[in-house]
């Protein structure tokens, strides 16, 4: 069984779910979710780099932000849980637009250099995952 609030996965023996603390009474049976994955890279014709693009990537449990570091060699990489997303925001341009992806507390994913369309379906992808 599966706690209601959170998705925690508990044995029937809980009273209170140990991971959000939510009544373990209030249970629901286990919903699959239809898995997906896409991926969305910055383009070099609306400004985005050649050797250095944004990548964001979309699967049904979250939202992974990628981009190779400074020096070339390695891949920096900032994930954030659906539920975890508190607002989804596009900062357009005149051909092209950022993505900010605010989540909880402090942490934040600023994807620069999309084509707007992408942008768009990136946002409507998040929404209905939230």
């Amino acid at each position: 069984m599966f706690c209601q609030g959170c998705g925690y996965n508990l044995t029937g023996k809980e009273n209170f779910c140990p991971s959000c603390g939510g009544n373990a009474h209030e249970l629901v049976s286990p919903q699959k979710k239809e898995d997906f994955h896409f991926e969305f890279s910055s383009k070099i014709l609306v400004g985005g780099s050649i050797l250095t693009p944004d990548k964001l990537q979309l699967n049904q449990n979250m939202v992974t932000y990628q981009k190779r570091n400074k020096y070339l060699i390695g891949v920096d990489s900032v994930s954030l849980k659906y539920k975890d997303i508190s607002s989804v925001r596009i900062d357009r341009k005149l051909i092209n637009c950022n993505i900010i992806i605010s989540g909880r507390g402090s942490r934040e994913i600023v994807a620069r250099n999309f084509y707007i369309g992408d942008a768009k379906r990136i946002k409507e992808i998040i929404l209905n995952n939230m």
